[in-house]
């Protein structure tokens, strides 16, 4: 491979806003990926996990891209009837056998969703202005039923955001029309609006459930200055065939001491496991003492590790 293996940018948390110097473009709910493409297609998580076995659908990317090598950024989504599902993907991004992938990927295709170029022709572009490299984007692809470039508004993010939260989307990511592309690093010059409060964590335990129930709740926990903090427990969201899985996966992974501090009277019972397992949380509100309020578990992420989960509510830590 040519292209050389980079991390994505990152946007900082923030309010809604509009601003002319801006685009505004939809906050897709699904797993942030490069596409490296040369003479084939290779897919990498933000956390650079390989992820073209997982979704062979993509594996055709090159085809309809002029220019190559190039190297795309973009969002991997798996739209039902629902419009994009996060928990359809997640049961996509945790097939490992590759007739199981086929399979879904037959059943449920996923749609790469590109907003960004960072390599043409070989030659890298992410010192360009991002207004060019948009038009660059467009000029090269061939959209096809696995492939589309990502629209956006300029100037008026208020009235787009307030869209698409009626829409019931995720939220909308802003970014400055000048902007160049800074691989691996987090920056105001683009900025993430959520409709909802989202948050990743570590899963470092659970406390079983009752009656039947094999969970009742997560143990979370999240990195503050390389050490994990406890932020709290979440004990709802679950089907109930996921909540039985995930309590067969903990299962394997127990550890005899926590890898973080509770405070006295916070637990019942509580199971502890190597803190290794991501996930995401829908949360009301951050307490004084940093834990989360009336959380949801959304499902696990697979495309990300635990060193990137930061504390929820910090400006710039959400991923």
């Amino acid at each position: 491979m040519t292209l050389p293996l980079l991390r994505p940018m990152l946007a900082v948390a923030a309010s809604p806003f509009s601003n002319p110097e801006f685009l505004f473009e939809i906050k897709w709910d699904g797993y942030r990926c490069l596409a490296y493409l040369e003479a084939d297609t290779m897919l990498r998580s933000r956390n650079l996990k390989d992820l073209t076995a997982t979704f062979p659908e993509l594996g055709n990317l090159h085809e309809r891209v002029e220019g190559l090598p190039a190297l795309l950024d973009g969002e991997i989504v798996v739209f039902t009837e629902k419009g994009p599902d996060f928990a359809a993907l997640q049961e996509r991004g945790r097939l490992e056998r590759a007739e199981y992938a086929a399979a879904a990927a037959a059943r449920r295709p996923a749609v790469y969703l590109a907003f960004d170029i960072l390599y043409h022709r070989g030659e890298s572009l992410m010192e360009r202005p991002l207004q060019e490299r948009k038009e660059i984007l467009r000029a090269s692809i061939k959209p096809g039923p696995h492939l589309i470039v990502t629209d956006y508004v300029g100037g008026e993010g208020e009235a787009y955001f307030a869209a698409a939260v009626k829409a019931g989307l995720e939220g909308v990511v802003a970014k400055r029309l000048d902007s160049p592309y800074l691989p691996g690093r987090r920056s105001p010059l683009w900025r993430k609006i959520r409709a909802v409060k989202s948050a990743d964590a570590v899963i470092c335990g659970y406390e079983p459930g009752t009656g039947g129930r094999p969970l009742a709740s997560l143990i979370l926990g999240a990195y503050r200055g390389g050490r994990l903090v406890y932020i709290g427990k979440v004990g709802t969201g679950f089907a109930e065939a996921e909540a039985i899985a995930l309590h067969r996966a903990l299962e394997k992974m127990r550890v005899p001491v926590p890898s973080l501090a509770v405070p006295r009277g916070h637990l019942r019972q509580p199971r502890w496991v190597q803190p290794s397992l991501v996930c995401t949380v829908h949360y009301a509100a951050v307490t004084r003492d940093g834990r989360l309020r009336h959380a949801s578990f959304r499902g696990l992420r697979y495309d990300k590790g635990p060193e990137e989960c930061g504390l929820p509510g910090t400006p710039g830590t959400f991923g």
